[in-house]
């Protein structure tokens, strides 16, 4: 199988139809049904890229979103069993609605897998809750079946949104929703967003599914720039670009701004890309099919790495991240991914990429990280059939949540200028 594949390396294949991409896509989905709980669903933070087994042990929220929305494309590819994954999925509501500590409804970012107690004195959530959330609702669009409604609206109805955005009332005039709160400090300082990230689920789904006030969007922090002619919005790490892109199509539409999500995307990538290719600091490896700066494990620990604009380099790619473009430049990612597989052999495990990869000091990660591998997941199936984005973009509470925001169709917008005139 693996000779076969790469065999096709050298072969110009479209995203459709690429078996080094079905691969991918089909070890990446592995990662979460084989990296969750059978007794609980809740699906691990992380895993060994290298090992059959490993001792972690904890859980992510926003793993346990990904793998929702993983499974119906697992049994879509064949690669998963119909019954099997159903019954997961049933599993896995219960586990958020009735075994997982959350507060006012949102729930801890880190919980041990099997027990759902809190973890690393960590953080209850808001946008690892939406990004479980948004799995949620993915899987209750694929499902169509009254037990999976039912556990699903149980969860998504107890979420206080007005709580996160107010600091239980303290601030009855803030717009922005908070990043979360600590039994040990009470609400933390930061929200969404100081600066243009990944938080653009948290006000489609805040302002579907409740009475959520919508100005908070506008107040987003955007810096526009502009690197070699590629006009982007300033986010740093790649993957603030795609998480919440992943789950909802923002293709062919602009908001009240005037502003398209998709052409932000894709420029995004197109400037990490360029930035990778100039190579400023002169890293090993960088060029046309070796890019993609984002948040990951490197040789010194977990980074937030980024650039251009907002410039944080060691290095360290993240091909997740990478392969994420997939939408929004297929013959980029495609290209990128022929050439790892070809020239960097042996950054490749029983789970794909390896979280980090940094040829300057000949370090591969023997780790791979949930939401990353779904991140991926999801932007790849989206690439080839736009599976997941028709799923979200179904439901009611999406729609209505677009709708209030201002989101409106401008057919020819997905080919720019990122912002109207």
């Amino acid at each position: 199988m693996l000779t076969a594949i790469l065999a096709a390396v050298s072969i110009s294949a479209d995203i459709k139809s690429d078996p080094v991409i079905a691969d991918l896509q089909k070890r990446a989905f592995d990662f979460f049904w084989q990296e969750s709980h059978a007794k609980t669903g809740l699906t691990k933070d992380r895993a060994s890229n290298i090992k059959d087994t490993d001792e972690y042990n904890i859980a992510s929220i926003a793993s346990t979103g990904f793998a929702l929305a993983a499974y119906p494309i697992g049994v879509e590819r064949k690669w998963l069993d119909r019954k099997k994954a159903y019954d997961r999925t049933i599993l896995t509501l219960k586990s958020i609605n009735d075994l997982v500590e959350h507060e006012h409804g949102w729930l801890y970012h880190f919980i041990n897998w099997e027990t759902g107690k809190r973890e690393w004195k960590s953080e209850a959530s808001t946008i690892d809750t939406a990004i479980l959330l948004a799995g949620v609702i993915a899987a209750e669009r694929y499902w169509k079946d009254e037990d999976v409604t039912d556990l699903s609206e149980r969860f998504w109805k107890r979420i206080d949104w007005q709580w996160a955005v107010s600091d239980g009332g303290k601030k009855p005039d803030e717009s922005l929703v908070g990043h979360g709160w600590k039994p040990e400090e009470g609400f933390l300082s930061g929200r969404w967003s100081a600066q243009y990230s990944e938080e653009k689920m948290i006000y489609v789904l805040g302002c579907g599914l409740s009475d959520m006030r919508t100005d908070g969007w506008e107040k987003i922090g955007r810096k526009f720039e502009t690197y070699k002619g590629i006009e982007f919005i300033t986010g740093g790490p790649l993957f603030m670009h795609q998480m919440s892109e992943g789950f909802f199509d923002f293709s062919e539409m602009r908001d009240r701004l005037g502003i398209s999500i998709w052409v932000a995307t894709k420029n995004a990538g197109l400037a990490n890309r360029q930035y990778c290719i100039d190579n400023p600091k002169g890293f090993k490896g960088y060029g046309p099919d070796f890019w993609g700066l984002s948040a990951c494990d490197t040789p010194t620990g977990y980074q937030a790495l980024g650039a251009p604009g907002w410039i944080n380099d060691d290095g360290t790619i993240t091909p997740t991240s990478t392969v994420a473009t997939a939408p929004y430049t297929p013959e980029l990612a495609l290209s990128f991914l022929h050439h790892m597989r070809k020239e960097h052999p042996k950054a490749w495990g029983r789970y794909g990429f390896p979280n980090g990869h940094n040829p300057t000091k000949d370090w591969i990660d023997p780790d791979v990280i949930g939401i990353d591998l779904g991140m991926m997941l999801l932007n790849v199936e989206n690439a080839r059939n736009g599976f997941i984005h028709k799923l979200t973009s179904s439901h009611p509470a999406i729609k209505r949540g677009m709708q209030k925001l201002g989101f409106k169709k401008a057919p020819g917008s997905n080919k720019g200028p990122l912002r109207a005139k």
